[in-house]
């Protein structure tokens, strides 16, 4: 019989017979080791001395064909066959192995995976992935860029498509959205490898493709908080701009981005002025109440009259969804789903603000820096205020001191809606009295 140098490429060569049914091909590395070609298939046997009915026999054991198996993967299945034949076990157990293996890959795609990580995950802290995470999660894992890897079994995910996928965000000049990637596709496969579904992580030590960006300290100035303030006047008639009103009680409220952008009329009580979200919606997952001043009032009313007005077209929208009613959104563009185009809609502000770079974050950062040292509210009034944990409450204090401070947050809100107020315009000052912000922002 033939004897061969077993690797890839000549398994690969080696073409069909065409003078008899098939040839066997020994390997020159591991002897007992070989490769059958017939006119189909190519498959991968060992040659063993097993123990049966008390003497020693040759056996021939079948591994698997060249598209099961790769060949290091076969040599190795037949090393363990040898091992096993010289123990007196049997060495067909590793093929009845093997195809259990299979049996769990097929099973065990990487969106299965996914789906079971979204719902089993559990922090060092054992809490549940937050909602906001897991939506982004599946937004990013989701997307076409892994619409190859949804039926293919998570263990043959390897490095080299780690590393593709990342390739095309860099390329694309993503580079903080291949980070994120990175970080996601990190937690699903070591996640995996604790449960053993996988017995190796393909993003282990692949370093972050982007660079990511220095932490942000950019504080708003008066007069760019005027400018910003002046883009968000609607450009249709009659129309209330969705997107300038979300700015605005971004910059009178403090709170986040989502959090604004998802809220709810049921979330909102006109008679105590308060806005409570509820935990599923927070970043901490703490029920949050913040309480509502003058001008976010004055929004949600012009928000809640426009509605009315178009209710038509609402219940138009919801119809053609298959919903009963629309959603309660405060804040839609279609009237089934949050506001989003946040990119367009801040590059068309950016557009009419014409002020220096600056982030929808910068508004949070603003709000809070203003609190504490312009308007001298508490620290742990502010920080309450934005929903921060708060090493105020630190120790024994995290303990016993459940205060929400209501009454101090309302006034601290009423005192920035005033100050913001004076800035923009919308009230006037008395003449002795100037603007309480710290004269180094003033531009």
């Amino acid at each position: 019989m033939p004897r061969k140098r077993l690797t890839q490429p000549t398994v690969d060569r080696i073409s069909a017979p065409t003078d008899k049914p098939q040839v066997d091909y020994f390997d020159t590395i591991l002897p007992s080791f070989g490769l059958r070609v017939g006119r189909k298939r190519k498959s991968f046997f060992v040659m063993v001395r097993a123990l049966r009915a008390g003497e020693w026999k040759l056996q021939r054991v079948t591994l698997g064909t060249t598209v099961e198996l790769t060949v290091s993967d076969a040599r190795e299945q037949a090393k363990a066959a040898i091992e096993r034949a010289a123990k007196g076990e049997a060495p067909t157990e590793i093929k009845v192995e093997r195809k259990a293996a299979m049996a769990d890959e097929s099973r065990n795609t990487f969106g299965t995976v996914l789906a079971t990580f979204m719902v089993r995950y559990r922090t060092r802290k054992k809490a549940k992935l937050a909602p906001r995470t897991q939506a982004e999660m599946q937004r990013v894992l989701g997307s076409d860029l892994f619409a190859g890897w949804r039926e293919r079994p998570i263990a043959k995910i390897t490095r080299d498509d780690v590393e593709a996928v990342l390739d095309v965000l860099v390329e694309r000049k993503a580079e903080i959205m291949a980070n994120r990637t990175l970080a996601y596709l990190s937690m699903v496969f070591g996640w995996a490898l604790n449960r053993g579904t996988i017995t190796s992580d393909p993003t282990d030590r692949i370093d972050l493709p982007g660079v990511e960006p220095e932490d942000r300290d950019r504080v708003l100035s008066p007069d760019e908080i005027r400018a910003i303030w002046a883009a968000t006047a609607s450009t249709q008639a009659g129309k209330a701009d969705v997107f300038g009103s979300i700015v605005k009680i971004l910059m009178l409220t403090g709170q986040r981005r989502n959090e604004v952008a998802g809220m709810r009329w049921s979330e909102i009580d006109m008679d105590t002025h308060t806005w409570t979200l509820p935990p599923e919606r927070t970043k901490n997952r703490r029920k949050h109440i913040v309480p509502l001043s003058r001008a976010v009032l004055g929004i949600l009313g012009e928000r809640r009259d426009e509605q009315a007005a178009r209710r038509h077209e609402a219940e138009h929208a919801a119809r053609l969804a298959g919903l009963d009613s629309p959603p309660d959104l405060v804040f839609t563009s279609n009237w089934i789903t949050p506001f989003s185009g946040w990119s367009r809609s801040k590059a068309r502000l950016d557009g009419r603000a014409n002020i220096e770079p600056w982030t929808l974050h910068d508004l949070r950062r603003t709000f809070v820096t203003s609190l504490n040292e312009d308007l001298s509210i508490l620290p742990h009034v502010v920080e309450v205020a934005v929903n921060h944990a708060g090493s105020f409450r630190a120790g024994a204090a995290k303990k016993y001191n459940h205060a929400i401070y209501l009454k101090e947050r309302r006034a601290a809100m009423d005192a920035w809606d005033a100050e913001v107020l004076k800035i923009v315009g919308e009230i006037e000052a008395p003449a002795n009295v100037v603007s309480m912000f710290s004269t180094k922002r003033n531009t």
